[in-house]
């Protein structure tokens, strides 16, 4: 269940406030029974088929403002409440002994597996500006902009006592960045996306926490209406090959 709610005030300006239930369940590939082995990294990864999904009440504010020619800037606020998150857990170590598990091999391995947490609180603000600048001439007409900014304040508790900050997956700080160009036939987009460092595990031992390091990842996309019924598109991901995974 939701409830949505919108106020039009004079001059541009709109409110919106809402309330909303939501549920994420684990992926298959998670909860189907399943071990797998790197030997290279000496780690076991094991499914986890007691995962729970994972429930949240969502609070969402937002004020926007609409102004001539096509532009819009809004700043919202929104929090959530969220119990039997699923986080990645890297803790485990595989034991000695002919009852380890594995028939007494892969003594030492770490173990990588999901897990249900808790409970999570995230609580965050978002800024965005977007407009289309058709009052430039000529030209220069068809050249709009779009630019976000969020910042993302977590507690989490990993089925303990004593809650924690670090909540894994969650990124405190991103930003979005777009040039777009439309003009007749055409549609080109320049856009940038920065992400802060955040936690992707977690770990008892503090030595042992992955990481992932922040990154701006850049893309482009074309695309040329040939006729009323047929559309040419070519995108370009990750133009300036930043590393897909850089964790540490």
């Amino acid at each position: 269940p939701g409830l949505h709610l919108k106020y039009a005030l004079k001059q541009g300006f709109t409110a919106r406030a809402s309330y909303s239930t939501s549920i994420g369940r684990p992926p298959l590939t998670s909860i189907i029974p399943n071990v797998s082995i790197n030997d290279t990294s000496q780690r076991v990864t094991i499914a986890n088929p007691s995962l729970k999904p994972q429930q949240a009440k969502n609070y969402d504010v937002t004020l926007e403002y609409y102004f001539e020619p096509v532009g819009m800037f809004s700043v919202g606020y929104f929090a959530k409440d969220v119990k039997n998150f699923i986080y990645s857990d890297t803790s485990g170590t595989v034991g000695s002994g002919m009852d380890n598990g594995f028939d007494g091999n892969y003594v030492g391995y770490g173990i990588t597996t999901s897990a249900n947490g808790g409970f999570a609180k995230y609580r965050g603000l978002e800024f965005s500006y977007q407009q289309q600048f058709t009052f430039l001439p000529g030209f220069l007409s068809g050249l709009g902009a779009n630019v976000s900014y969020t910042r993302l304040e977590t507690e989490g508790n990993y089925g303990t006592a004593s809650p924690t900050t670090k909540v894994v997956g969650f990124r405190p700080r991103t930003a979005n960045f777009a040039l777009n160009y439309r003009r007749s036939r055409y549609d080109v987009r320049l856009q940038a996306n920065w992400v802060d460092q955040y936690q992707r595990s977690v770990n008892a031992n503090p030595a042992q926490v992955a990481y992932e390091v922040p990154h701006i990842r850049t893309s482009a996309k074309f695309s040329c209406k040939l006729t009323g019924r047929m559309t040419m598109y070519v995108n370009w991901d990750n133009i300036f090959e930043e590393s897909i995974d850089q964790s540490y």
